[in-house]
């Protein structure tokens, strides 16, 4: 037997066995979905030992660990790792800025543009029924605009009969 297989399978058959304690866990408090779970979380380190692939991570790890221990660390090759790092702190500042950043409206194509030449932008009638429609929102306080998805939203809830 390979020193490989000396340390991984015990380590299956314990992850395995810590499947059916979670999935014995799951049965006594009556929770079907978790039991499912669990039976998966049983069979998958079994899986991947069968399959070869619990072998190929820890050759993988194997490698990397090897690649650690016998390569001298020159300059070149802290540079590389200092632009690796920078390259993940980079990604995640993008991450954030893109999620912080206002949505630009989208605008229309040109087709519905030369559509709506002879109607006003803002209420979409034409250009000659604007005067009476500005008058009337004169009268009126101006909302806020609305954003598409909150008010297709608030239209979704209205016809549901909750305010």
């Amino acid at each position: 037997m390979p020193a490989a297989d000396t340390w991984l399978l015990p380590v299956c058959v314990v992850l395995a066995l810590m499947g059916l304690l979670f999935t014995g866990v799951a049965w006594r408090r009556g929770r079907p979905g978790r039991v499912v779970q669990g039976i998966g979380l049983m069979l998958a380190p079994i899986g991947l030992y069968l399959s070869g692939l619990l072998r190929l991570a820890w050759d993988g790890v194997g490698a990397v660990l090897t690649w650690i221990a016998t390569t001298a660390f020159s300059t070149v090759i802290w540079f590389g790792l200092g632009l690796l790092g920078l390259c993940a702190v980079l990604w995640m500042v993008g991450a954030v800025v893109t999620r912080r950043s206002p949505r630009r409206p989208k605008s229309l194509p040109e087709s519905k543009k030369s559509a709506n030449k002879g109607q006003s932008a803002v209420t979409g009638r034409p250009a000659a029924a604007k005067s009476a429609a500005t008058s009337a929102t004169r009268t009126t306080a101006r909302q806020p605009e609305v954003d598409d998805d909150m008010a297709e939203i608030e239209a979704l809830l209205k016809a549901r009969g909750i305010e």
